[in-house]
């Protein structure tokens, strides 16, 4: 993979990550509002990148990869460089629910550039890489910001760097691959597509995608990230309530899971190449599982470290497979609405999990809410033996 995609997706999650702290920030300082509203607003923007995933995946798929990442990293520096004008809340949920289409363009563009890439399974790693480490660096320069320049002027970063992101995105391919896609399309239409299944089942196991932009080829793997998921929204919402109650802080934690899941997606890239993607999955859903189990059953501030440091190796492992599955075999001119179909799954995992564990945690107590994710991680691999690559493995 080339570094211009890796530098795209660096640049647009770090502008998402400077927010993660600034969006509370202005909610309850600026706006006047409490908690419910931070939750109302994180939940606009969810909701607002899984309906725009279908529409980001035709686009990806029939204009260009360049066409979609550019035009979410354009809303990304928009609405962020809008948000310090506007002085009430509907205008500041208005921007936010713009931001989610930016995203969901941003990353379904490039995630689908990814794709494209001789050899997708090392380039989507590749490209998960820079989305965390966007996001992960997103936080600290923040507070750094926000310390030297006031809490404003991290919504001009964010939109700062989401329009150099633009600048970038300008320059990957675009309107010669979107017209070797539309050919492709039109011949598929005049009924090539039908002899070139019968010579590639792989091509024909991922052309089922229906004309709302959903994909067949990737709800499996978007089911099991979306298990994941849940693994994932449990660590990061209950981790500081739980080592609250231990007598201890989240920091160190924190700073070890961004450590685990950038040293495994890098270090372990050439070795996981040459394993199944479908392994990989499984893998990873396992070792989230295992992980969550380690909060409830070594209830320590050290054990809730090493549980840490498993949930980062599981969390690693889980998006460059689960993608690499959403895309092997399916036509270039399609992988844009397979990757759709997958990373919808994440917000609908996040919004999913967080309504359902927050209810089970304030009824039953933190250690039900690990696990009752854990179950659901845990089960998620059964799913994964109706994914298309292990079916036509069971009956050649």
């Amino acid at each position: 993979m080339t570094r211009l995609p890796l530098f795209c997706a660096g640049g647009c999650f770090l502008s998402l990550g400077l927010l993660i702290p600034a969006v509370p920030v202005h909610v309850t300082g600026v706006l006047g509002q409490g908690p419910a509203s931070v939750g109302a607003c994180l939940a606009v923007t969810a909701v607002c990148a899984v309906l725009a995933r279908p529409l980001a995946g035709r686009l990806a798929d029939r204009r260009s990869r360049r066409f979609a990442a550019a035009g979410g990293a354009a809303l990304l520096a928009l609405t962020s460089g809008a948000v310090p004008w506007t002085g009430s809340m509907p205008s500041f949920l208005a921007c936010r629910a713009v931001a989610g289409v930016g995203e969901a363009l941003m990353y379904v563009g490039l995630a689908a550039a990814a794709s494209d890439h001789d050899r997708p399974g090392p380039a989507l790693n590749g490209f998960s890489v820079a989305v965390n480490a966007g996001l992960l660096a997103g936080a600290p320069m923040a507070a750094a910001v926000a310390a030297l320049a006031g809490p404003p002027a991290v919504w001009a970063a964010s939109a700062a760097v989401a329009a150099v992101a633009f600048t970038a995105c300008l320059f990957l391919p675009g309107a010669r691959a979107a017209r070797d896609r539309n050919a492709r399309a039109r011949d598929a239409r005049d009924g090539d597509a039908r002899a070139r299944d019968a010579r590639d089942p792989d091509a024909r196991d991922g052309a089922a995608a229906s004309g709302t932009g959903v994909h067949m080829a990737g709800l499996v793997p978007g089911l099991a990230y979306w298990a994941s998921v849940w693994g994932y929204t449990a660590f990061s919402a209950f981790l500081p309530l739980h080592l609250a109650a231990l007598g201890g802080g989240s920091g160190p934690h924190f700073l070890v899971y961004g450590c685990v899941l950038l040293a495994v997606r890098v270090g372990g890239h050439r070795g996981l190449a040459r394993i199944p993607a479908r392994r990989t999955a499984t893998a990873a859903l396992l070792l989230t599982a295992a992980g969550l189990v380690m909060f409830v059953a070594w209830p320590t501030v050290e054990g809730a470290l090493c549980a840490t440091a498993v949930m980062a190796a599981g969390q690693a492992l889980g998006l460059p497979a689960f993608l690499t599955m959403a895309v092997t075999g399916v036509p270039a001119g399609q992988r844009g609405s397979a990757v759709a179909t997958t990373t919808a799954f994440f917000d609908l995992g996040f919004l999913s999990a967080a309504l359902a564990l927050g209810a089970v945690a304030q009824h039953h107590g933190l250690a039900q809410g690990f696990a009752v994710a854990a179950c659901v991680a845990g089960l998620a691999p059964l799913l994964l033996s109706l994914h298309p690559e292990a079916s036509r493995r069971r009956t050649s």
